[in-house]
């Protein structure tokens, strides 16, 4: 089946690729190429701390085990903050989830305040307050305080959308060049306050991060964040994020560990009959 999948693909290589650089690709790398300010990040001496969570469960005959935990690690790896929480119910609906590890972010992010010189925590704000209410939202926003939100990747599209982008931002970006340096600001719609999106690369050939900063922001502010990104930064990503996301992870080993507590690992499911 995968061979024919293969050769389609082969056959159909350039239909495929033109519904990303059609007309308007030339057109909007050359808007994202003028937003692009070039910019070597020197490394600012400072104490910097991620903070990431992690949600997993599984499901046994109507009973869901999960597990759900949030972590704050300095980038000597140093855990300054950690919260967690395990139960067994009748429903573990995964926006649950994703909302109380949310919540156990900001959490952290409040305890730590004031305690390290940038606070960076994964992900996107945006995205992760998209379908909450407008009160629990500006709560959030507020027990998060000046973090740093930072995404390996994004899907937004706020910036080149009314030229008809087909893909991501970051993808344009990626495609002008594999320089250091960032993008001009640009304002969100955020409802819960004035929220700049800034791309950055900061280090020449690494990957290209995300940047959600609240606040407004110039040059002087940008340029300080990146340097002190830079100084704990390992190729291109914030070394603090990286202890923190394996620090947090819960894998499925882990779920193992905890259903042979409960006693929960030896039921038998409906997936045996496939050996998986």
């Amino acid at each position: 089946m995968l061979n024919e999948v293969f050769l389609d693909a082969l056959k159909n290589r350039e239909t495929m690729i033109s519904k990303v650089k059609d007309s308007n690709f030339g057109n909007i790398l050359a808007e994202a190429s003028s937003r692009w300010v070039s910019y070597d990040p020197s490394p600012e001496k400072c104490e910097s701390i991620g903070i990431d969570s992690s949600w997993n469960k599984r499901a046994y005959q109507g009973l869901y085990i999960y597990v759900i935990d949030a972590v704050a690690v300095t980038s000597s790896n140093n855990i300054l903050a950690a919260e967690w929480y395990h139960d067994i119910a009748g429903s573990a609906r995964a926006d649950f989830l994703e909302s109380r590890a949310m919540a156990m972010e900001a959490s952290i992010a409040q305890n730590v305040a004031g305690k390290v010189d940038i606070v960076c925590v994964d992900g996107s704000l945006i995205s992760r307050l998209m379908n909450c209410a407008a009160d629990v939202a500006s709560e959030m926003v507020k027990k998060y305080g000046v973090c740093l939100f930072i995404s390996k990747s994004s899907e937004s599209r706020l910036q080149f959308m009314n030229m008809g982008s087909r893909a991501g931002d970051i993808y344009y970006y990626n495609h002008v060049g594999r320089s250091s340096g960032y993008s001009i600001p640009v304002e969100t719609q955020f409802r819960q306050g004035p929220l700049y999106e800034v791309y950055a690369r900061l280090s020449n050939h690494t990957p290209m991060i995300r940047l959600e900063i609240m606040g407004s922001i110039g040059k002087q502010e940008i340029t300080k964040i990146l340097d002190k990104l830079r100084h704990h930064s390992v190729a291109g990503y914030p070394y603090c994020l990286k202890l923190a996301h394996n620090t947090c992870k819960i894998t499925n080993e882990d779920i193992d560990r905890l259903s042979s507590i409960f006693s929960l690992r030896n039921e038998q499911g409906a997936r045996d009959a496939l050996n998986e």
